[in-house]
């Protein structure tokens, strides 16, 4: 194909299978061994298609770690898209039947269940879901499918520049971090996490108490710099010392920390909330066996395994045993994801106009 004439959403397809041809033989020698023994499990689809909406980066490790092995053991042939979260909606809910899958972030899961876009079926018939941690294996109720990653929210600062030292989100409210902090936009991924952190440190309920949860933030408003919508950007002013502090997720963390040693990642002492990204049928999928088999081998042992040691994703398998080193900053491990706070996404969705309104309100002078 001539990725070139055509429209955006088809040229990454096109992509992904060049790269699926180009590292074919590179993989076959890696993989061949796991995949034979997956094959049999996976059943034979030669011949048949499976098409999926998936994040933008990372593409070139899902290619070796999982799209490539994937299609090895079946005979299928995967036609992967990738693309920002909210655009990705906008295309399943104007054209659903050139989807079968959708790997996708908890936000937006709610907004495709709310418009009856994803498919109800048996996951607990999945071999590979017993291994899960119990809060991933269907975060959004049984008809709907497993998280295959959790991140959390956090705090990162410069320990070179920022005045004091952090633990908690209270800290974020010190006088001496004037024009100082960034925080994540409302409309983001993170944005309804922050907003309840604010909540669970003051013992409010979002939903029910958000005038008192707005008047918090507004006494947090001297020191906030910048109301981000992108993390990276956020990262280039720690970089250049235009801020000190910023609320972020755990894995923007690992790309911010390779710029200076003097990042120092905080898990606040009021606790973290956390986010994931779940797999799932998109309606009216005309081949559920091999979307089924698809979301099966996403959360198997080799592939979790394999997306945790390339730092792609944090395992929520309990089999996967990472080191230290090897899971520095990760959200792993029972104790951390028994501990991590979940927001319901059903009262953010229902509220979200109404807390977007207010918050452009208050920092629209940004």
């Amino acid at each position: 194909g001539a990725p070139e004439e055509t429209k955006a959403p088809e040229t990454t397809a096109a992509k992904t299978e060049t790269t699926a041809a180009a590292e074919g033989a590179e993989s076959e020698a890696a993989e061949g061994e796991a995949a034979e023994g997956e094959a049999a499990a996976l059943g034979n689809f030669e011949g048949q298609e499976l098409s999926g909406s998936t994040f933008s980066f990372n593409a070139e490790l899902l290619q070796k770690n999982v799209y490539d092995p994937f299609m090895e053991a079946t005979g299928c042939k995967l036609i992967v898209e990738g693309g920002k979260n909210a655009e990705r909606v906008t295309k399943i809910k104007e054209t659903p039947e050139n989807y079968d899958v959708v790997i996708i972030g908890d936000a937006f899961v709610a907004d495709l269940i709310d418009a009856d876009l994803l498919e109800k079926a048996d996951y607990s018939t999945l071999p590979n879901r017993d291994a899960l941690y119990d809060n991933a294996k269907a975060p959004f109720g049984e008809e709907y499918g497993p998280a295959y990653t959790f991140n959390r929210l956090g705090i990162v600062y410069d320990k070179a520049t920022c005045p004091i030292e952090i633990t908690s989100w209270a800290d974020l409210w010190n006088p001496e971090l004037e024009d100082s902090i960034a925080i994540p936009d409302i409309t983001t991924t993170s944005g309804p996490l922050f907003y309840y952190a604010v909540a669970k440190m003051e013992g409010l309920t979002p939903g029910t108490d958000d005038d008192a949860i707005f008047a918090k933030m507004e006494e947090l408003k001297p020191n906030v710099m910048k109301t981000y919508t992108s993390a990276n950007d956020t990262i280039t002013m720690l970089n250049q010392g235009e801020i000190s502090v910023a609320v972020l997720l755990d894995f923007s963390y690992t790309a911010a920390k390779a710029a200076s040693e003097d990042y120092v990642w905080v898990d606040p002492s009021e606790g973290n909330y956390s986010g994931y990204n779940t797999l799932n049928i998109v309606k009216g999928c005309e081949n559920k066996d091999l979307a089924m088999a698809f979301i099966d081998f996403y959360i198997s042992k080799e592939v979790q395994l394999a997306e945790a040691l390339d730092g792609v994703d944090s395992p929520v398998r309990m089999d996967v045993e990472l080191t230290e080193e090897q899971a520095a900053n990760f959200t792993y491990g029972k104790e951390m994801i028994d501990g991590l706070l979940l927001p319901d996404w059903s009262v953010i969705n229902a509220n979200k106009a109404d807390w977007t309104a207010r918050w452009n309100e208050l920092f629209s002078v940004q």
